[in-house]
């Protein structure tokens, strides 16, 4: 009679070892996967934002749309808005698909545009971890819904003390300048003090202060933000965001994507949010 053979205890720790090692193989290789799936989606969305802003300046002279209201009609409070617009970007009694009531003129130029958020930010936003001081669920926020991160260059369509321009035909290097960005709900002292609050991405502000910078660096390419013992020239206001293929352990640390003027989307450092940003 023959006697069946079962696994030692030797065998099981053997074969259970080599599935860990293979998980932990995997693993890292997945979430990268996951993570440059997300950042093409996001790339996507943004290519869509730079067709929408071609439209409307061929549509209105030239003219960019006003990044502080180029999502909104109103910079006051709507009758359903709870709260200021500094959390617009995480009220759903406002998002735009559902109450177009209270869209822009510019916003109609994004029909075509699958998603106005990007995945990664959506996932981080939802977590208490990553609120900025501007979107805590604690503070009286109705319908909690984070549902834009796409930011416009605050130094394109304004002017604010002498600097920004008005018209796209006035950007110098168009490959150079982004018109919107991701932009990130997470804060560094020191280096950067705001999250997104609103449809406007400065990285330094006021405007006017600008030059000043531009003259102590030597050049805007080398202008970045952070104490001057590690080669910063100060703290940013907002920045590209750094969730993109972001280390362990370093949540802003990646990249974030920016759409450039002449329509063309990379990923970009937050160290370069001033240099992609400034048009002259």
């Amino acid at each position: 009679m023959k006697r069946s053979r079962a696994f030692t205890l030797i065998e099981l720790l053997v074969v259970i070892a080599i599935i860990a090692i293979l998980m932990g193989i995997l693993m890292p290789a997945l979430k990268k996967a996951k993570n440059q799936a997300q950042s093409s989606a996001c790339q996507g969305n943004l290519k869509n934002f730079g067709f929408a802003v071609q439209m409307y300046i061929q549509d209105n002279d030239d003219k960019f749309p006003h990044p502080a209201s180029c999502y909104f009609n109103q910079l006051t409070p709507y009758p359903n808005e709870d709260g200021d617009r500094w959390k617009r970007r995480c009220n759903g009694n406002v998002y735009l698909r559902e109450h177009p009531e209270y869209a822009s003129e510019f916003f109609t130029y994004l029909a075509e545009a699958r998603a106005l958020i990007c995945p990664t930010f959506k996932r981080l936003a939802k977590s208490t971890r990553f609120h900025s001081d501007f979107a805590d669920e604690s503070d009286g926020v109705v319908n909690y819904m984070p549902w834009y991160n796409y930011s416009m260059n605050a130094y394109l369509g304004m002017k604010e003390g002498g600097y920004g321009v008005l018209r796209s035909l006035d950007v110098r290097t168009p490959a150079q300048v982004f018109t919107f960005a991701d932009e990130s709900c997470m804060v560094k002292p020191g280096y950067f003090r705001q999250g997104l609050n609103d449809t406007a991405l400065y990285p330094i502000h006021p405007t006017s202060e600008a030059p000043d910078w531009i003259k102590r660096a030597g050049s805007k390419w080398n202008v970045r933000p952070g104490p001057a013992s590690e080669g910063g020239h100060g703290e940013f206001c907002d920045v590209i965001a750094g969730f993109h293929n972001a280390p362990s352990g370093d949540p802003i640390g990646g990249k974030g994507n920016v759409v450039f003027l002449d329509g063309h989307v990379a990923a970009h450092a937050t160290e370069e949010s001033f240099a992609l940003a400034w048009p002259y």
